[in-house]
């Protein structure tokens, strides 16, 4: 019934208007492999040409099988009897998890020095050396699923010759570091054989290109190799989950590998000043450049929820069909619920932190490890200067889906601010306002209305987030009101905590909250380094007085160390944060 379904689709491609998208990825693709372009990442186009590719003109398909394109599948590809990357590559180097494919001789020569004298060029044996490091923390330490495999093919398909993943060592055009090509639906069916008990729909087989050398490329060359390395074999760990899967988090999951394995090279850091100086664009807006610096999504969420988040979402991936639809944020949401956590929640976490900066154990959990090496100057929407009964606001409408604006407020006199969705429910907004003190400290206060008396801090923003994808551009206004001396302004929703006894303690310690209204309450437990190690409560609670315990245990139930934590009382329109000592 698939493969009709799928012959019907094939028609409909045929039959239809180009598809946008399509047009743009071959017009990128045709420069570059005509060496008309140097642009550095092709990889999407690849996978946009392999879905859409069938629509396009057949002006623009003759142009494509000039360079090896083949129009015949369901799968637009590079693929006949023999792959068009293997052209020129006459030998080959298998080291247990690949096959390289590779030349010593014409324009796609690597380099022949061989100290070792093993017949094998050194360059060849450096980038299989950093391949296997690759494998062995993604396969290994990361437990992701291997890359399905191509052994399966008939004759009439070029498999590289044996079931081992293809890297093909050639000049790939441009200033292309390197790509895979999707090729065939895993097995014919689209499920990935190396998964356990489960049944994938979107997977694929692919193939790889690196470069035969890296001059000029930023870094030195094998650190070109490791990210490259990093970022594109983890496109083909993805393709064995889902294919289709939206092209933000293929690419931004993908430059957070390569963070997470060579964590000191910093490659990533290009793609930093462009996202940050458009803080009000989605995290899922359809950018190339955008989708590249959405790594620093990951890079929070890894660091304050778990390292396991990114195999939670592609493991939660094969539950949508994504050739059907966009279920990316959703999926996420799922990923991280079974983490303890949420989308929104980690939207916000990051957006706070993009605007505190600090690699200081201070601001957690709003820290980043390296943001001190960052080279990130966040722009700022609006500034607000403030005078006592003078009412300020700020409008916006460009506010985009899962994105935030930064408002800067000066002003002698407290200020009471507050946030009006107004076109839509004001849930779909989220509001925090940052403190900054002469002593590195940062006080964040979260909902609406928040009272800002601004006697103690040196700096105050607002940061309003966009936590719904309801529309594509929100329309707000913030007004800055007369507030009162003190920030503990009396609210609606206001709760009080008694101090956590005992602290220091051993075995347990109480946290008490007592609620003038019921509310949704969010308790957890952060170590110095800003990582969640527990959640205590997370759910709507009623009016009244409730005791929380901490028993010294993270989420897998094992003791903590000795030291100091930090419990995070999250309510409607307050934020609190007490420090607690385990001693042992």
């Amino acid at each position: 019934m698939k493969n009709l379904l799928a012959v019907i689709l094939l028609f409909a491609f045929l039959s239809a208007e180009p598809h946008p998208e399509a047009i743009k990825s071959a017009q990128n693709i045709i420069q570059v492999f005509s060496h008309q372009s140097s642009k550095s990442h092709i990889s999407d186009d690849l996978r946009t040409l392999a879905r859409y590719g069938h629509s396009l003109s057949e002006n623009t398909k003759h142009e494509l099988r000039l360079l090896g394109f083949n129009f015949g599948g369901r799968i637009v590809n590079r693929s006949l009897d023999v792959r068009t990357e293997a052209s020129g590559l006459n030998d080959t180097y298998d080291n247990g998890n690949f096959r390289f494919h590779y030349t010593t001789s014409g324009s796609h020569a690597v380099s022949s020095s061989d100290t070792n004298s093993n017949s094998i060029p050194d360059y060849i044996e450096q980038m299989s050396d950093v391949f296997n490091h690759v494998v062995d923390y993604q396969l290994n330490m990361f437990d992701f699923v291997e890359p399905p495999a191509d052994g399966w093919y008939t004759a009439n398909n070029d498999n590289g010759g044996n079931g081992l993943y293809d890297i093909y060592v050639r000049n790939a055009g441009g200033g292309v570091y390197g790509y895979v090509q999707p090729e065939f639906y895993a097995n014919n069916s689209g499920n990935n054989e190396h998964s356990s008990g489960v049944s994938e729909v979107n997977a694929f087989t692919s193939y790889m290109v690196m470069r035969h050398n890296y001059n000029g490329f930023p870094n030195t060359e094998l650190e070109a190799i490791q990210v490259t390395a990093a970022h594109e074999f983890f496109h083909a760990v993805q393709f064995g989950y889902d294919g289709w899967e939206e092209s933000w988090i293929m690419e931004a999951s993908a430059v957070q590998m390569e963070e997470m394995i060579y964590d000191d090279v910093n490659d990533c850091y290009q793609y930093m000043s462009s996202w940050f100086n458009s803080p009000h664009q989605s995290l899922n807006l359809d950018s190339q450049n955008r989708w590249y610096g959405s790594f620093i999504f990951f890079e929070y969420v890894n660091s304050h929820l778990s390292v396991d988040a990114i195999k939670t979402f592609w493991e939660h991936s094969i539950t949508h069909d994504s050739y059907y639809g966009e279920y990316s944020v959703q999926t996420l949401d799922e990923a991280f619920d079974d983490l303890g956590s949420s989308f929104t929640e980690m939207l916000n976490g990051m957006s706070v932190a993009n605007q505190i900066m600090s690699s200081s154990s201070a601001a957690a959990p709003f820290d980043y490890e390296e943001a001190d090496t960052y080279s990130a100057n966040l722009s700022t929407y609006n500034t607000v200067s403030y005078s006592a009964g003078t009412d300020e606001t700020v409008t916006s409408t460009n506010l985009q889906e899962n994105a935030a604006q930064y408002i800067r407020l000066i002003s002698d006199d407290p200020v009471l601010a507050t946030l009006a969705n107004n076109d839509g429910p004001d849930s779909y907004l989220e509001l925090h306002a940052i403190m900054t003190f002469g002593d590195s400290a940062w006080t964040v206060w979260s909902g609406s209305p928040i009272n800002v008396d601004t006697t103690d801090p040196s700096t105050v923003y607002f940061v309003v987030v966009s936590q719904n994808d309801a529309g594509s551009d929100f329309d707000y206004t913030l007004t800055f009101t007369d507030g009162a001396m003190s920030t503990d302004l009396e609210i609606p929703d206001k709760f009080s905590i008694s101090h956590a006894y005992p602290n220091p303690f051993n075995p347990q310690t109480n946290i008490q909250i007592d609620l003038q209204n019921p509310q949704r309450v969010q308790v957890y437990i952060y170590d110095i380094k800003g990582h969640r190690v527990k959640t205590l409560v997370n759910r709507h609670l009623v009016a009244g007085q409730h005791v929380f315990t901490w028993n010294g245990r993270n989420y897998q139930g094992h003791p903590v160390s000795t030291g100091t934590y930090f419990v995070r009382i999250k309510g409607k329109s307050q934020e609190r944060w007490q420090k607690v000592t385990l001693l042992k």
